[in-house]
């Protein structure tokens, strides 16, 4: 499994030993430059956090902070993989007591508004049990991102395209999506990630978020 350790990329062959003592193990899928994984595990020193995403080098700020001494804001609870939601690391399988996709953009929008097979899979895969969480926040419109939907060929998005659309395919792949909501401005200020702070600040848009379980 490669990692980042600074703005270095190793190999890690030993997840478990890492992950002893920790209460809970949150994975967040996508997770960009990787500030949600470092605020959340900075303020819940019992979890432990793994932040997945293909881009190394987006994720080198927050990498390089949590190798720092404690005093200057160094961590032992987070963790930077290197890898896209389609080929996750077995290292990190049946690991997760929370899933998070926040905002996602490309292929992995396109997968979580779609349903795509594998990348729901995935998600089942790094569920640690039955009773594992999954939260999903996202995002897009005619207005904003209409290259992108004529693209990658996007739904348009509603409460009822989740309900009769992507919770039955959901719940095929083993995921039971139990609540949908749109999310406000003010919201999406609080979730303290770089992409959720512009938009909150940005004009109003229908952002939706689902929590599931995962039924494994």
């Amino acid at each position: 499994m490669r990692i980042l350790k600074g703005k270095s990329v190793v190999e890690m062959t030993d997840l478990n030993e890492v992950l002893e003592g920790f209460e809970s193990v949150i994975v967040d899928i996508g997770t960009g430059n990787g500030r949600f994984v470092y605020k959340h595990a900075q303020s819940n020193k019992n979890n432990f956090y793994i932040g997945v995403d293909p881009a190394a080098e987006n994720m080198m700020e927050y990498a390089s902070k949590i190798i720092k001494k404690p005093k200057k804001g160094g961590l032992n609870n987070a963790l930077y993989v290197i890898c896209g939601a389609e080929e996750l690391p077995e290292e990190i399988y049946s690991k997760a007591d929370k899933i998070y996709i926040n905002l996602p953009w490309g292929s992995l929008l396109e997968g979580v508004v779609k349903g795509n097979d594998v990348i729901l899979e995935n998600i089942v895969k790094v569920a640690k049990s039955s009773q594992a969480s999954l939260e999903i926040w996202f995002t897009y419109n005619n207005l904003h991102e209409a290259g992108e939907m004529s693209r990658r060929e996007l739904p348009a998005l509603s409460v009822e395209y989740i309900k009769d659309t992507l919770v039955p395919i959901y719940n095929a792949s083993g995921i039971e999506i139990n609540d949908i909501e749109i999310v406000t401005n003010e919201e999406l200020k609080e979730f303290d990630t770089q992409w959720s702070k512009r938009l909150g600040f940005g004009r109003a848009r229908e952002v939706y978020r689902i929590k599931a379980v995962i039924r494994k």
